[in-house]
């Protein structure tokens, strides 16, 4: 099996870059790309992620960077089971304490694929799609003040798109979410799924999907995704206020 790949990064309106991209042991921190990168991935072994530092100045940026290094670090360990993932994203939260920074955290969203199974995982409110030739589908979970309370009947998805607080983040890696980890326990969104010829991931940021909503990002790209990849960034930028991240994966 063998990946198409594009992935994009943008500072934004905002001063720093805090957003960090993982792209099968490849990282990317930088404030805005002249141009997407394209690339493609061989092989049956496949890990991406995308990550949302908090915490402000230099420690959003800390945070996020630092769970790409340690992803980097454990690639090879990394399967496609979920006991396997519920441990990594533990090691990753009891890595983040170690190091003693205070007042920051991340969200984590990736994709792991062993041949042709793949899983979705993911803390906080960094998000993956699936576009498929009819539909978007939202395989990720966030972990958000405004998604519990959709979760319990309270808000519709509009009214999530919509909402004040819809950047309070609940769950996620570091030190800001340790109570969370010390009552509750690994609560990692994980999914199993399979991704078909003709479908693709987004994997993104919140500064993708708080600009557009679930139907806009399809319907720009649901034809022909990697050509239609400058579109979809142009279609961001007139919008934008935080930095945004994304990568677009699909089969070669």
């Amino acid at each position: 099996m063998s990946f198409k790949i594009a992935c994009y990064m943008d500072i934004g309106l905002r001063e720093n870059q805090e957003d960090c991209i993982f792209v099968n042991g490849k990282i990317y921190q930088q404030n805005t790309f002249k141009r997407p990168s394209a690339q493609t991935i061989k092989g049956p072994r496949g890990l991406f992620a995308v990550c949302d530092g908090m915490g402000g100045h230099s420690r959003g940026e800390w945070a996020s960077r630092f769970v790409c290094e340690k992803l980097k670090e454990y690639r090879k360990e990394i399967t496609c089971s979920r006991e396997n993932l519920e441990n990594m994203f533990k090691k990753l939260q009891q890595k983040v304490e170690e190091e003693g920074v205070v007042n920051c955290g991340t969200t984590v969203a990736c994709v792991v694929s062993e041949g042709d199974h793949i899983m979705i995982c993911n803390t906080g409110d960094s998000r993956v799609y699936k576009i498929t030739g009819d539909d978007i589908l939202y395989l990720s979970h966030d972990h958000s003040l405004v998604q519990s309370m959709a979760d319990q009947g309270y808000l519709s998805q509009e009214d999530i798109f919509r909402h004040p607080n819809r950047n309070v983040i609940e769950f996620g890696i570091g030190d800001i979410f340790k109570q969370r980890w010390d009552r509750d326990g690994n609560v990692v969104h994980i999914k199993d799924d399979i991704l078909h010829t003709g479908e693709y991931y987004l994997l993104c940021t919140d500064g993708v999907n708080d600009v557009l909503r679930d139907s806009e990002i399809y319907d720009i790209l649901h034809a022909d995704p990697f050509g239609r990849v400058d579109e979809f960034i142009g279609h961001i930028r007139k919008g934008m206020k935080d930095n945004f991240s994304f990568i677009l994966i699909g089969l070669c």
